[in-house]
């Protein structure tokens, strides 16, 4: 454990570097390095052999998982040892791993410090789960830090909360990227317009083994929000089958990265496997509840058809038009046929 503590440490220490020299606007840490005032970069990856360039990516995704954590007050305590700079506090850490993780997707939509005397950090996937962000709570009873009582039932046995894509869209509703959402589980419903509107999430080759361990972390942690559970049963009733797939895509909520090999379709499925969830505690209740009342409604589903039948492309709706158009003029020409026998012109 020392000796993982001293290579993590190591690790935030430098990309910690980077983000204040970023901050501060210097030009790059290698500039620093040569004036000597960032000291000797005795980091390998510096050095990008061939067959080694992606070494540093795959130990950035290890170090987020589950069995690979060690206690954050380990690094601490090293970092407090080993610290020449008595104003250097355990923020410095936070600050590197923020750094260290922020090419990983999912992550934070907007700027927002992570304080270690605000929040007790337990290792460094819980520091990766708070940074992610979360959308506010729509009443105070979501308060994460609740004594968690609630019985909890694996999501096979719940009722399906919302069906998948292709039927809503069939209901009415309009899948819409978010542009304004503060995170990736920032899940809102017009219900005027029937727009469902999800901030856009971008499928990579780790994105699974990520979600697995941050899931894994809110099952084993008794005091989280399970908001990331959730939304990942919440994505899984959406996405059913290479149609509700291709839907999202087209519409830019997923992006898929992933390699050919992998079947972005059961993504959400594989990840709810085994995962169990608290009924009473599930943020996106009311989001659910409204677009079941939308898709419920005869006036919607009608106006779905109309435009898929008659309005999917130029040609339909021109020859519609032209219907129409030959529907009037023929109505006209009956009526003033029947008028003028009714009424013949006076001689």
């Amino acid at each position: 454990m020392l000796l993982d503590g001293c290579f993590i440490l190591r690790r935030l220490l430098k990309f910690a570097r980077i983000a204040s020299e970023e901050q501060s606007g210097a030009k790059a840490s290698s500039s620093s390095s040569r004036s000597g005032t960032g000291g000797q970069d005795d980091d390998e990856d510096r050095a990008v052999l061939f067959g080694r360039c992606w070494v540093w990516s795959f130990v950035t995704c290890d170090l987020l998982l589950l069995e690979n954590q060690i206690p954050f007050c380990v690094v601490q305590k090293l970092f407090h040892q080993l610290r020449t700079d008595a104003d250097d506090t355990s923020d410095v850490l936070v600050a590197g791993a923020l750094r260290l993780f922020g090419s990983l997707r999912p992550r934070k939509l907007y700027s927002s410090p992570i304080s270690c005397r605000d929040v007790h950090v337990h290792h460094l996937l819980h520091l990766f789960y708070l940074s992610v962000g979360f959308p506010p709570p729509p009443d105070a009873a979501a308060a994460p830090d609740d004594d968690p009582s609630e019985h909890l039932v694996p999501p096979s046995e719940l009722p399906q909360w919302i069906p998948c894509a292709r039927e809503l869209e069939e209901a009415g509703v309009t899948f819409r990227p978010r542009k304004d959402a503060t995170s990736f589980l920032d899940v809102r419903f017009a219900g005027h317009g029937g727009v469902l509107e999800i901030p856009e999430l971008q499928l990579y080759d780790y994105s699974e083994p990520l979600f697995r361990n941050l899931i894994a972390f809110e099952q084993t942690y008794p005091y989280t929000r399970g908001h990331v559970t959730a939304y990942a049963v919440f994505m899984d009733c959406l996405v059913t089958s290479p149609e509700d797939m291709r839907l999202l895509h087209l519409s830019g909520v997923l992006v898929n990265h992933m390699n050919r090999d992998r079947d972005p379709t059961g993504f959400f499925s594989r990840l709810c496997s085994e995962a169990h969830l608290a009924a009473d505690r599930n943020y996106l209740a009311g989001v659910i509840g409204e677009v079941n009342r939308y898709r419920r409604s005869r006036w919607p589903r009608w106006r779905a058809a109309l435009v898929r039948n008659y309005f999917s492309n130029p040609w339909v709706a021109t020859s519609l038009a032209a219907a129409v158009i030959l529907l009037a003029l023929t109505m006209m020409q009956s009526f003033f046929a029947a008028y003028a026998y009714f009424k013949p012109p006076k001689q």
